[in-house]
């Protein structure tokens, strides 16, 4: 590979916005997911034409993939209003957790018993494998008009839990390897991992909260945000925290600060500081300004990144194999999730079944997990980006087919329900 020109890179960087701008607006027309052309671009500039090497673009996927990670996960937790959602769709949460613990044991099983492999990593490979993808799904599911919105709110939250447990359960389980604590290492990790970010993000949030009414009104507010974001997740790491899960809770603390506050006794209130009007008007300007474009960035080139490093000398048959069979179980549980679920509440029509059941897209945070073991020297997951990007394809192509055969279904029960006055 030779070295690239000055103007040739910033003109590839411009083909790259430019062809992610152009799946976003195919996106919301068709509903066709912008990730296989953003992966396919890179496949075209990386194994095809040659202008970056695998190796040397691989080495940038954990710094890339973190940072897509973190912003990916503190906009979850903005978006996670945890006492409505409790509240208003526990149905949802039951479904997310059924469909991510099936698919994870289904995924671990499969690995040890057809791959002759550990169950740790058999249940690492489960949990990367076995969460959606809000990004992907969330903008299908605003686009359908027909749909109901129970189900609208089940599958948006469903989507937004289980991403949240792909990050949460992953790294518990990769921070497990180093743990000398037997076979309840991974229950401890876990319960570290939550304890001691929960505390770091509360203090961090209570703190922010304070700084975010001296904020109000500042043009760069949402740049310091992004800075703090960062800072945070160091200090995280080098407290012994977990970084991600402390960034995920430092954004759900900031979205549900304005409950925790009502709850607190007048002196914490003060102490505090927390003007919730003019907090929420900063956040809300962090989301619009920043959020938006950064993630669409993130997004667009990590896509690309993923394809750049595609090594087909390492993706044989066997490995897309493999990855179609781990394909298989997701979809399986889900199905079977979905169906045994709507018999047992009688609130999903079979239109509804056919759509829960095709919102299974993995996305970014499938993919950044995938890389993370290898990189951290954990044995044996050196297929485990090969398989993940098998199942992000598969998930994409199959929820396309599928919402057109949802479309059809939804049309005739609407028909069948409201028969037209020349049928009678």
């Amino acid at each position: 590979m030779e070295s690239l020109s000055v103007e040739t890179v910033l003109g590839l960087i411009g083909v790259v916005i430019l062809v992610g701008l152009a799946g976003e607006v195919g996106f919301k027309r068709t509903g066709i997911p912008s990730v296989l052309f953003l992966m396919g671009l890179g496949i075209v500039l990386g194994p095809v034409l040659g202008y970056a090497d695998a190796a040397r673009v691989a080495s940038l996927a954990p710094f890339f993939g973190t940072l897509a990670l973190l912003i990916i996960l503190f906009d979850g937790g903005l978006n996670l209003q945890f006492m409505k959602v409790l509240q208003e769709t526990p149905l949802a949460l039951l479904y997310s957790v059924i469909v991510f613990s099936g698919s994870v044991l289904g995924v671990a099983a499969l690995y040890v018993w057809g791959l002759h492999g550990q169950w740790l990593q058999g249940l690492l490979l489960g949990a990367i494998l076995g969460g959606t993808a809000a990004a992907i799904i969330l903008p299908v599911v605003s686009q359908l008009t027909s749909l109901r919105d129970p189900v609208k709110v089940l599958v948006s939250l469903d989507s937004a839990f289980s991403e949240v447990f792909v990050v949460v359960i992953a790294l518990a389980i990769m921070g497990s390897f180093t743990e000398a604590g037997g076979k309840f290492g991974v229950v401890r990790e876990i319960f570290h991992s939550f304890f001691d970010a929960l505390v770091l993000a509360t203090i961090a949030g209570a703190v922010w909260a304070r700084l975010l009414t001296w904020l109000a009104g500042q043009t760069l507010s949402y740049m310091l945000t992004l800075a703090a974001i960062l800072v945070l997740y160091y200090i995280a790491e080098l407290v012994g925290a977990n970084g991600a899960i402390t960034i995920l809770l430092f954004g759900l603390v900031l979205a549900n600060m304005e409950t925790l506050a009502g709850r607190l006794v007048r002196p914490l209130r003060v102490l505090i500081g927390y003007e919730l009007d003019q907090a929420k008007f900063v956040l809300d300007e962090f989301l619009k300004r920043i959020n938006e474009e950064l993630s669409f960035l993130v997004r667009t080139f990590f896509y690309v990144l993923l394809g750049l490093i595609v090594d087909f000398s390492k993706f044989n048959w066997t490995i897309a194999a493999w990855g179609l069979a781990f394909f298989a179980v997701v979809f399986g549980v889900r199905v079977i999730a979905t169906y045994a679920i709507g018999e047992a509440t009688s609130n999903w029509s079979s239109s509804d079944r056919v759509l829960i059941a095709a919102m299974m897209p993995r996305g970014v945070a499938t993919a950044v997990m995938a890389f993370l073991p290898a990189s951290a020297g954990i044995p044996d997951t050196e297929n485990f980006p090969m398989y993940a990007l098998t199942v992000i394809t598969l998930g994409v192509l199959f929820m396309t087919l599928s919402l057109a055969l949802y479309q059809t279904m939804a049309s005739q029960e609407q028909n069948s329900a409201h028969p037209s006055p020349l049928s009678s």
